[in-house]
Order: structure tokens, then C-alpha cells, then sequence
């Protein structure tokens, strides 16, 4: 079993790998193709410097699209009766909390932005959530076909100019194909996956709606203990080959958390242990660290065990996500009883005090503080 999940994840990183590659290869093919048809008359170093800027300008674009791509989420979200919760470029998020737009820092590995909102009500009959989902993918196309059309119908324009305006089109039309063709990026769902899923199965469309209601609440202050547990349920047997079943798993595992039921975390968290292997690299990573600490929480001196989950990739993982509190959080745990340094373990708890302001999430948020003072009456 271990020699299988270890080939499917060479799979995985080599499939991921040959994408990024393929990608890479096209794009400088396509811009040296620019170069050679556009400015044949140029000498080398010329066409060198071009070559570079059309570089430079394609991932320009890349990024403008990924703002674009957003804006579309929230275009059509607006219009069918959505409403607005948070809306992240990069680092940069700004959340809506008590009618007033507040600039928060958050950043999840793998994405380059995300719009948030709030659903209308749930009904089996009428739930809009297929615009949603593809707003983003329509306002890439179309800002794929303007300047093509700019290009067809505007004479005389000069040859840098229309060079612009291909990359620029090329670089939104990569961004809705990737974004609009149902495929795993990294083992993460586009749009277009999602989508399909919720096309295939009504309790994926209340899952759906369940993630996105309980982080606005949530963003506006609700502390998941005080939701009613049967509001972040779903029916039937659990589906953990299903990312947006297991995103309302982890919900129910942060119920019992939030509510410091130790014990019952534990086993809602245990029963993603077989499939842990078949799951994204993200989700295998949050896992890792809550699994760590209920360990460290329950069982310090179990050093293989603890060993075993904080391996390098978990360390590295931890690193790469300084602005979540939840990480902050399992440091201190770590630190204080498993290392039994107390100093380190505050550090971690004055920091996690200086992240948590910044987190869009305020209930989440208030949850961390909660769970860092817990630790810290236990190291006293």
C-alpha cells in the first residue's frame, strides 16, 4: 500500500510538473514566433529584449486575469442574489464585516485569488449557483475575444501594439480554460470541477451552499459553537473522495474543536485516515496538523508518533502559511508540550495574537485565541 501511494504521488508531482513545463514551453514558443513574425527586421539583441517583455507582459496579464477572473465571481454572484463577503488578490483581502470594508492578509497555497460571498437561501427547487461558478470563466473569455476583435477591426495598428493585444488574449484565454475545463489542479477542483460535481449529485449542491454560508457567517463574527451542529451536516454515509463533502467534514471537526471536545475531534478526524493518500496535497497537510495537534494535545510523550506526522514536508508546509492562526496555534502546542519550552510557546501565542486581527475570518479567528489560551492554562 505504502509503494502505491508513494507512485501516485510521483504521478501526481510529475503530471503537475509536465503541465507547469508544457505551459512554460508554449508560452516562450508563442512569444518567440511574435518576435520572428513581427519583427523579422530586428537583430538579435532586439528580438531579445522583445522576447523578454512579451514574457513579462504575459504574466502581467496572467495576473490582471486572475482579477478579472474574480470580478466575474462577483459580477454574477450579484446578480443572482448573492452577496458580498470577501475578495482576495494575493495577499490582499478585503472583507465586508458590519457593512464596512475592512483590509485583512491571508494567503492559501495554490491559489492567486478568491472571491467569497453569501448565498441566497437553500432550496432543493431553486438554488442558483451555476453562474457562480462560471462568472469567472465568462468575463476571461470575453476579455479574450476584445482584443481579437480590436485587432480585426482597428486598422493600422502598429506592430508592438498588436503583439500586446495577442498575449493579452492568449494569457485570458489560458485562464479560462483552465479555470472553465472540469479538471484537478494539483489535485485541487477548478471551477469547472465543482461545477460538474454539484451538476451530478444535490447533496454536493448543499455542501456547496453550506462552505460558503458558514464562512460568511463566520467572517462576520459567528463562532462555529454556535451554529447548530445539523445546519454543517450532510446526509447519508461520508464521501471522502468527494473535496466538497470533506470541506464540510472538516467543518463538523472544527465544531467539536471550537467547542473543545477533544475526544470527538479525534474521531471525526480519524476517519479521514484511509483515504488521507488519495487526497490533495493541502487537504493532506491541514489534516497532518490537526492530527498533530490532538496528539501533542492528548499524547506528548508518544515521540515516534508525533516524529512520523511532523516530517519535513509538514514543517514545510507550515512555513509556507505564516498568515494562518491555526498554524500558530499547533506551534505552540508543539513547543509547549512536546519541546516543554514554555519561552518558544508564548512566543508562538504572541504571535498568533498578532495574526489573528488579520485573518478574514473573525470567527475562526476568535476560535484560535480561544484554543492558544486553552494551551497556554495548561502549560502553567
Amino acid at each position: 500500500m505504502a509503494l502505491n501511494n508513494l507512485s501516485k504521488k510521483k504521478k501526481s508531482k510529475f503530471y503537475n510538473n509536465m503541465l507547469l513545463a508544457g505551459g512554460s514551453i508554449f508560452t516562450g514558443i508563442a512569444i518567440g514566433i511574435f518576435a520572428a513574425v513581427f519583427f523579422p527586421f530586428l537583430n538579435f539583441e532586439i528580438n531579445l529584449i522583445v522576447l523578454i517583455g512579451g514574457v513579462l507582459f504575459f504574466f502581467i496579464s496572467f495576473f490582471i486575469h486572475i482579477l478579472l477572473h474574480e470580478t466575474g465571481h462577483l459580477i454574477f454572484g450579484l446578480l443572482t442574489g448573492y452577496t458580498f463577503v470577501s475578495f482576495r488578490i494575493g495577499t490582499l483581502t478585503i472583507i465586508k464585516e458590519k457593512g464596512k470594508l475592512k483590509r485583512k492578509r491571508f494567503h492559501l497555497p495554490g491559489t492567486g485569488g478568491q472571491c467569497l460571498m453569501s448565498p441566497p437561501d437553500y432550496s432543493t427547487d431553486h438554488f442558483p449557483f451555476v453562474l457562480y461558478n462560471l462568472g469567472g470563466v465568462f468575463i476571461n473569455l470575453l476579455f479574450s475575444v476584445i482584443p481579437l476583435i480590436l485587432t480585426l477591426t482597428i486598422e493600422g495598428l502598429s506592430l508592438p501594439v498588436l503583439s500586446l493585444c495577442l498575449l493579452f488574449a492568449g494569457s485570458a484565454l489560458l485562464t479560462a480554460l483552465t479555470n472553465g475545463i472540469p479538471m484537478k489542479i494539483g489535485g485541487m477542483p477548478n471551477d469547472g470541477y465543482n461545477l460538474l460535481s454539484i451538476l451530478k449529485e444535490e447533496e454536493n449542491k448543499k455542501a456547496f451552499f453550506i462552505q460558503l454560508k458558514v464562512n460568511a457567517l463566520m467572517t462576520e463574527g459567528s463562532r462555529l459553537k454556535d451554529i447548530p451542529l445539523e445546519n454543517i451536516q450532510l446526509k447519508g454515509n461520508p464521501q471522502f473522495s468527494n473535496l466538497l463533502a470533506i470541506s464540510v467534514y472538516l467543518l463538523e471537526y472544527n465544531w467539536y474543536l471550537d467547542n473543545l471536545k477533544l475526544g470527538i475531534a479525534k474521531q471525526k478526524l480519524d476517519a479521514f485516515l484511509p483515504h488521507l493518500e488519495n487526497l490533495p496535497l493541502f487537504y493532506r497537510n491541514e489534516l497532518n496538523c490537526e492530527r498533530l495537534f490532538l496528539v501533542l494535545s492528548e499524547q506528548p510523550q508518544n515521540p515516534n508518533l508525533i516524529q512520523e506526522i511532523y516530517d519535513e514536508d509538514l514543517q514545510q508546509f507550515i512555513k509556507k502559511t505564516p498568515y494562518l492562526p491555526s498554524k500558530k496555534r499547533l506551534m505552540m502546542a508543539y513547543e509547549g508540550f512536546y519541546c516543554m519550552n514554555y519561552q518558544k510557546a508564548i512566543d508562538y501565542y504572541e504571535e498568533l495574537k498578532k495574526t489573528a486581527p488579520m485573518y478574514p475570518v473573525r470567527g475562526e479567528a476568535e476560535m484560535e485565541l480561544m484554543l492558544g489560551e486553552w494551551i497556554k492554562s495548561k502549560l502553567v
